[in-house]
C-alpha cells in the first residue's frame, strides 16, 4: 500500500522557520540534524499517523550548488514555500515496481545526520535526475522504511526554546492541496492510491504542494498554507 509520507517546507533561516511555525500552528518538533552534504539542516514537526513536516534550511551554502541553490531562490525575500511532498511504500517491492514503472531506479543514498551522531539511510524511488524532474512538475517521489519504529514522525517532540509551552496534539493529516493536473497526478501516483490519498487538486500556474491541513486531538484542524517552490528548481525566485 502507498501512504502519504511526509512534506518539506523551506525557510530562510531554521531556527527562526521553526519558531514561526511553531507559533502559527501550536505544532511540537525535535531537531532532524543536519543534511551534510546539500548543507542543509532539518527539524521535523510530526503530525501524527506516521506523517511528518520537515523545515529546512540552508546552514551552509559551500556544500553543494544544489539543491542549497534551490532553497535560496525559493526563499529569496524571506519567503517560506513548500519545496516537495513525498509517498512511501509498504515494501521494498512496491518500491521497485514503482521505479520500474516510471523507468527509474531504487536509490540508497546517505539521509541525515541526527544530533546524536548516527547518520540515516534513505531509500527512494526514483533516483538520479528524474527525481528532480518529478519535484519541478510538482510531482511526489517515494520513500520505503525497513523499520516502521524509525519513523521520523513517532520520535517525541522536545521542549525548548522555539518550542509552544503547551503543544497541540497532532492526530493526522486531513487533507493536502497540490497545483497541478489533476490527470497527470492521477497517471503518475496511480488510481488506487489517488483515490486513497487526502488530496485536494486544483489549478493554477505555480505546481506543487500549497497546503496542508493537520488534524488535532482537539477536534480542529491547523492549515499550514505557503506557495509552491516547484516551479524555481532551475530558475529566478519570482
Amino acid at each position: 500500500m502507498i501512504r502519504l509520507d511526509h512534506m518539506c517546507l523551506g525557510v530562510p533561516e531554521l531556527a527562526d522557520g521553526v519558531r514561526r511555525l511553531a507559533a502559527e500552528t501550536g505544532l511540537g518538533s525535535y531537531e532532524g540534524g543536519v543534511f551534510e552534504e546539500h548543507g542543509l539542516g532539518n527539524t521535523i514537526f510530526p503530525l501524527g499517523g506516521d506523517v511528518y513536516v520537515e523545515v529546512e534550511a540552508v546552514v551552509d551554502p559551500t556544500r553543494a550548488p544544489e539543491p542549497a541553490g534551490w532553497f535560496g531562490r525559493a526563499t529569496r525575500g524571506g519567503l517560506d514555500r513548500w519545496m516537495f511532498w513525498s509517498l512511501r511504500t509498504d515494501t521494498l517491492e512496491e518500491l521497485h515496481e514503482v521505479a520500474e514503472r516510471l523507468g527509474g531506479e531504487v536509490a540508497r543514498v546517505p539521509g541525515r545526520t541526527e544530533p546524536n551522531g548516527v547518520r540515516r539511510t534513505i531509500t527512494s524511488a526514483p533516483g538520479g535526475p528524474l527525481l528532480l524532474d518529478l519535484w519541478r512538475k510538482g510531482l511526489p517521489n517515494w520513500y520505503y522504511r525497513p523499520d516502521p519504529a524509525t519513523n521520523p514522525a513517532r520520535r517525541p517532540v522536545s521542549v525548548g526554546s522555539t518550542a509552544p509551552a503547551n503543544p497541540r496534539t497532532p492526530v493526522g493529516v486531513a487533507w493536502i492541496e497540490v497545483c497541478g493536473d489533476e490527470k497527470e497526478i492521477v497517471r503518475h501516483v496511480g488510481e488506487v492510491t489517488f483515490e486513497r490519498l487526502p488530496l485536494r487538486v486544483v489549478g493554477g500556474d505555480e505546481p506543487g504542494l500549497l497546503a496542508v491541513a493537520v488534524r488535532l486531538a482537539d477536534g480542529a484542524e491547523t492549515v499550514i498554507r505557503r506557495r509552491s517552490a516547484a516551479a524555481l528548481l532551475d530558475g529566478d525566485a519570482r
